[in-house]
């Protein structure tokens, strides 16, 4: 999720416009007289917004509005259809039925009330990942955090937290982050599924710290690069280490590697964890690794694990003594 938070944010306060109703902006807009710069960022949905959020094809819905009268779009000034926000609720409880073997046309029967009945009773009794995705993203777009643990309660009767965080929030992370580049999605819905995943994340660890204490004197140091952000995959580095038992201490964002050396006199042999998501720059990146390799890590002592997007990125991958870098969370998992 590449995110320049401070400029991002603003132009996104830029292009957001007061509204003091829906049904007079979609007055207004069936009226053609709502010009499209003016109108509030993702008050409306194109249908590509709703094919990137449903994963349903823009000309199958084409097919269902036509065949159907399964959807009903206002059309802006310039001709151009767009979709409100409940016409994007009502596509996503349509495709969750749809991936779960019902009829379209069966689906189309259902009154509103009925469609959200259906999906509430698959959604407790045949809880599936997809419906999982399909709970996040629901959740996601309406910022309703209730949604998001009534979903995440239920993966968790199912599976441990670490295999959740790798098989649906990383996917899902991955994905919106595409949609954010996208405009599908706004910086606000990003961080408010960023930071419940963090919460999550949180009470986990905390939990894995009250209740064991570490069962080798193996260390592992856990930083960020300066300016770099975006820590969730190094937090969930963190808990799978605290649940094998390894003495882990996790220092967070933008360290700077001083700091990293003022550890070492108080540790003998260290093996720090990071991760690359937007720094160092790509300019910047292969000399970070040589410094790193030459000036903090102690020969036969010291080791640096690494991974993140501009990591997988990097190719070839320069070969340094003390560092390995990793691909994935599995390959992660296997070096432990």
């Amino acid at each position: 999720m590449m995110i320049s938070a401070e400029t991002d944010l603003n132009q996104y306060l830029i292009r957001l416009k007061p509204l003091s109703s829906y049904s007079v902006y979609l007055h207004m807009l069936k009226a053609g007289s709502v010009p499209q710069e003016n109108l509030p960022f993702k008050d409306r949905y194109t249908i590509q917004d709703l094919e990137n959020l449903s994963g349903i094809k823009a000309h199958t819905l084409r097919i269902w509005e036509k065949r159907y009268g399964l959807l009903n779009p206002a059309r802006a000034g310039n001709n151009v259809r767009y979709y409100s926000p409940g016409d994007l609720k009502k596509i996503l409880n349509v495709a969750a039925l749809y991936r779960h073997n019902y009829k379209i046309s069966g689906i189309a029967s259902l009154s509103p009330e009925q469609l959200a009945a259906t999906v509430r009773k698959e959604t407790l009794h045949g809880f599936t990942d997809d419906f999982a995705v399909h709970a996040l993203k629901l959740a996601m777009l309406t910022f309703n955090q209730a949604l998001f643990d009534q979903a995440f309660n239920q993966l968790l009767s199912r599976k441990p937290f670490g295999d959740i965080f790798r098989t649906v929030f990383l996917p899902f992370l991955n994905e919106i982050g595409l949609m954010w580049q996208t405009e599908t999605l706004t910086i606000a819905h990003e961080h408010f599924l960023s930071n419940l995943i963090r919460q999550k994340i949180l009470f986990q660890v905390e939990q894995l710290q009250a209740a064991a204490t570490p069962v080798t004197g193996k260390v592992f140091v856990l930083f960020l690069p300066a300016n770099e952000v975006h820590e969730l995959g190094l937090m969930y580095s963190h808990y799978e280490l605290l649940l094998k038992g390894y003495h882990a201490v996790y220092l967070g964002q933008s360290v700077p590697l001083e700091a990293l050396k003022g550890m070492q006199p108080v540790f003998p042999e260290i093996t720090y964890i990071t991760a690359f998501t937007i720094q160092p720059p790509e300019e910047e990146l292969r000399d970070y690794l040589k410094t790193v390799s030459q000036s903090l890590l102690r020969k036969g002592k010291d080791e640096l694990w690494i991974s993140g997007r501009k990591i997988q990125a990097l190719s070839p991958k320069p070969k340094l003594p003390g560092i390995t870098y990793l691909q994935s969370p599995e390959a992660f998992l296997k070096k432990l």
